[in-house]
């Protein structure tokens, strides 16, 4: 009576434990029952036999390669570095050559983009970060928003070369416009009353000294040249250039400066701030300024240099005339004031000492150089005149102290007459050379004793 119910008890027990079962595999494994698909073939590189401990009694037959793929027997060995191709579906194994003759020699395994599955991951990619980053056109866009650009090197080296030339133009342009101020305020310095309200007004410290302490060679030589022109028979600008310390500067420009035209200006600049001025020739000589006058004797021959020995030599031999005139004033002067006012030039002259450190530094032998120079350069041009008139009439502004140094050099003499057969010839045929001939018969009966 009982064993029926027992039994459909004990089914119904089955039943619901069995239902029970599918429901959890159900829940726990979705889509359990679907097998996932596999790849159809893989592409390995074999590892070689050498690296295996396998010892093999019944050996197949050995595995030729080709270019074409071919099936591997079951345990039949292959050699290494070869493109093998497994089914994984059917197990069969195929083999070949590799296209690059076997130039890699790498045992690892590889799979063809062709033959991956598609949720197969590389585990040793790196991950694509590619939506992290923004293309040059996009900042370049984001930028523009922002009203910045991105500029390349090229863009950048583009910009400061027409920087570079705008300012160049500006100051080319500049440069020039300076040059014609200062060429028209030179022009206006040749009055008396004009230069001398210009050194009033501190021209010499805001104008002339800025020209030639600055990195332009014209606006050296124009400030130089400026200079030259206020100063020129005006005592008054003698006087403030001296009191600015400006005659270091020039000097410095004839010694350093190999610019014809800055060192050609500062010597005329100095040959008007020096000239009947006793005061600015010892202040010329305290500071160098015959040695460096003499250094310039010294440089290479060449037509800047002989053009500068000129100014040179025509700005000493006026120094030192000027010494023998204001003596010879002292002399002749009647008046007790002009006479007593005379003597006191005399008196400052001779403070100046000039002949002497003229001496000191090799005058007389340099100036008896260049004679025995030109009398061996004849004929001569009109520069080289000059040069013999000035040299002559500074040997005899100096015979005193010359004839002693020249004592005996008788080259020296024969230049002398030399130039002065020269002249003479000259002299019949033009009466320009008369003084010329008269200096150098003169030059020839003062040394004269030189042979003795």
């Amino acid at each position: 009576m009982f064993e029926m119910p027992l039994v459909r008890l004990f089914l119904i027990i089955l039943l619901a434990t069995s239902l029970g079962v599918l429901w959890y595999l159900d829940t726990a494994f979705y889509h359990w029952d679907r097998v996932l698909p596999q790849p159809e073939e893989i592409i390995v590189e074999t590892v070689p036999e050498s690296s295996k401990n396998v010892t093999t009694f019944n050996k197949p037959k050995d595995f030729v390669p080709t270019n074409e793929w071919q099936i591997i027997d079951e345990g039949q060995p292959i050699p290494p570095g070869l493109h093998v191709q497994i089914d994984l579906q059917t197990g069969e194994k195929k083999a070949k050559l590799m296209e690059d003759n076997g130039n890699n020699k790498t045992n690892s395994l590889a799979i063809t983009d062709s033959h991956i599955p598609e949720n197969f991951k590389d585990p040793n990619s790196l991950p694509d970060n590619s939506h992290k980053f923004r293309s040059y056109e996009e900042l370049k866009d984001d930028l523009k928003d922002l009203n910045m650009t991105i500029k390349s090197d090229m863009d950048i080296m583009d910009e400061l070369s027409n920087r570079f030339k705008e300012q160049l133009k500006l100051y080319e342009e500049s440069d020039k416009s300076l040059q014609n101020i200062l060429t028209d305020l030179e022009y206006l310095l040749h009055q008396v009353d004009t230069a001398e309200v210009f050194v009033k007004n501190k021209g010499i410290q805001l104008i002339i000294i800025p020209c030639i302490n600055s990195n332009s060679n014209s606006l050296k030589a124009l400030g130089a040249l400026l200079l030259g022109s206020a100063a020129s028979n005006n005592q008054k600008v003698q006087i403030a250039s001296l009191e600015s310390d400006i005659l270091p500067l020039l000097l410095k420009h004839i010694d350093n400066e190999f610019t014809f035209s800055v060192q050609k200006n500062c010597i005329y600049a100095l040959s008007s701030v020096t000239r009947r001025f006793p005061l600015a020739q010892k202040q010329l000589i305290d500071n160098n300024g015959i040695q460096i006058f003499m250094s310039v004797f010294k440089m290479p021959v060449s037509e800047f240099n002989s053009k500068l020995k000129l100014k040179i030599t025509q700005l000493l031999e006026d120094l030192t005339i000027e010494i023998e005139d204001a003596k010879l004033t002292y002399e002749e002067e009647t008046n007790k004031q002009l006479s007593i006012e005379a003597a006191e030039r005399v008196r400052q002259y001779n403070d100046v000492h000039l002949k002497n450190k003229l001496v000191e530094n090799g005058w007389c032998n340099i100036l008896g150089n260049e004679l025995i120079m030109l009398s061996n350069q004849l004929p001569l041009d009109e520069e080289k005149h000059e040069m013999v008139e000035a040299s002559g009439k500074s040997l005899l502004a100096m015979q005193k102290l010359c004839k002693v140094k020249l004592h005996g050099n008788k080259e020296f003499y024969r230049s002398f007459y030399t130039l002065q057969m020269y002249y003479k010839q000259l002299l019949q045929n033009d009466a320009f050379f008369d003084e010329l001939y008269q200096l150098t018969t003169e030059l020839t009966n003062t040394y004269d004793p030189v042979l003795e």
